[in-house]
């Protein structure tokens, strides 16, 4: 009897595309309104790829996975309570050792036409988050190791009450975070690099509080919005510059735009450093 003698190149490639042919599946889950006046979302997804976009549809949520099935458990459920329709967006791995992001890749679109309040846990994860033009209630985002950019594309019809961000072991983007149209913004950066970009347009007073820890945060305002800047000081082990000639002194550590005290859309930041570091831009 002739045995069968595979070359080892050939068997590196026979066990890889083995590897690659176990079963993604596709599905498409749709969340219909039910007769809801707005929409709470709440995603607990671990480990993966997600993407949020806005939609102008009559459905509440519309979520396309693509995930493998002896991998991952997903879970869409929504339910109407007082008016409000609640979306939970739910994924995990089945084996904590084995956990690869491309098993579980989420994309969600989330309808334009009505006031939306977000809650989102995320694990170790690439994200990428287009909310540009919801209607925004409020924002929580809990994002751990992860690579994510978070954009504001077009202004928020409406008043934002709070953005929360707790940021891990990350890399954070965002883009024209002023479109939230917020009236209080807060963030909380652990080990990292952030960009928060604030530009957008602005009407009414916003209030920021920016806590980083083993990290460094590029901040971008506009420069034509009056701003205030408090910062706990500095230290050996953390910085602050300001790379803007246009905002002056006022106190200790204490820095404004000249016509702060006069406007009424304007902006309060308040920094805190811990052995990190703050680099502040106007454009």
């Amino acid at each position: 009897m002739k045995k069968l003698i595979v070359p080892g190149a050939l068997l590196v490639l026979l066990i890889s595309g083995a590897a690659l042919a176990r079963g993604m599946e596709d599905v498409k889950e749709t969340v219909d309104i039910q007769g809801a006046s707005e929409v709470v979302v709440r995603c607990d997804l671990g480990a993966g790829e997600f993407s949020i976009v806005p939609r102008d549809m009559a459905e509440a949520a519309v979520i396309d996975i693509s995930y493998d099935p002896d991998r991952i458990e997903y879970h869409v459920n929504s339910e109407v309570r007082r008016d409000r329709c609640y979306v939970e967006l739910e994924s995990e791995h089945r084996r904590s050792h084995d956990i690869d992001t491309e098993d579980n890749v989420w994309d969600v679109a989330l309808s334009t036409r009505y006031p939306v309040s977000l809650e989102m846990d995320m694990g170790a994860c690439d994200a990428e988050f287009e909310l540009g033009g919801l209607r925004l209630k409020e924002l929580a985002l809990d994002i751990g190791a992860a690579s994510g950019k978070l954009t504001f594309s077009k202004p928020n019809p409406i008043r934002a009450s709070e953005i929360d961000i707790d940021a891990g072991a990350s890399s954070l983007e965002t883009e024209l975070l002023g479109n939230a149209n917020f009236d209080y913004f807060n963030f909380d950066g652990g080990v990292g690099s952030f960009d928060l970009d604030f530009r957008g347009e602005y009407d009414g007073e916003s209030e920021v509080s920016i806590d980083i820890g083993l990290g460094s945060v590029d901040i971008i305002l506009p420069s034509d919005l009056p701003v205030r800047i408090e910062t706990d000081g500095t230290n050996w082990l953390s910085s602050v510059d300001l790379h803007n000639d246009d905002l002056d002194r006022v106190d200790d550590d204490v820095y404004e735009s000249e016509d702060f005290e006069r406007a009424t859309t304007r902006m309060t930041i308040k920094l805190s450093v811990g052995l990190g570091s703050v680099d502040i831009y106007c454009k």
